[in-house]
């Protein structure tokens, strides 16, 4: 009988266990798949064949800025400190290759309070390797990130509120 005991009571113990794997080894989301899809079938013609599709589309919105872009594997966010003491939240969205971000809101600041009476960027997007900051403006087109784009930062605070990590 004991014996029966101490069989049973491991066996309970190892699926306990077993359900402990590390997360980074659970079953991916169904919403977030990891294989190409095809966006859809337009015909034999491969030329106008529209491009694969990988990820999913996700919508970052901070400080009245609206993105949506495409073709994200994963999202985390981490929490930094500003100049050491001031607390934040850094987004950081990983990227299929052909990622593209789109402009929905791009919170620009109020024409009231300008002395020209214009609305201007607040937000911009960095690409460390070449130094270019690009201000990010309503109605601009969609922007293609490849793996030299650092993320989206704050004009006035130099603070990166979302940043691109690219893998295959």
């Amino acid at each position: 009988m004991k014996k029966w005991l101490v069989a049973v009571s491991s066996f309970v113990l190892l699926l306990a266990l077993t359900g402990c794997a590390d997360a980074d080894t659970a079953a991916p989301d169904a919403n977030r798949p990891d294989t190409p899809q095809a966006a859809s079938d337009s015909g034999s013609d491969p030329e106008k064949a529209e491009p694969v599709l990988m990820g999913t589309t996700e919508t970052f919105e901070e400080g009245g800025l609206v993105l949506e872009i495409s073709n994200v594997r994963d999202v985390r966010t981490e929490s930094k400190l500003a100049e050491g003491i001031q607390p934040y939240e850094e987004t950081i969205f990983t990227c299929y290759p052909g990622a593209t971000l789109t402009v929905v809101n791009a919170g620009m600041s109020d024409p009231f309070y300008a002395e020209d009476h214009k609305a201007h960027p607040e937000w911009g997007l960095y690409d460390m390797e070449t130094d270019t900051r690009t201000r990010l403006t309503d109605g601009m087109e969609p922007i293609v990130l490849d793996e030299t784009t650092d993320g989206v930062f704050n004009l006035e605070a130099s603070l990166f509120v979302l940043l691109f990590e690219f893998s295959e």
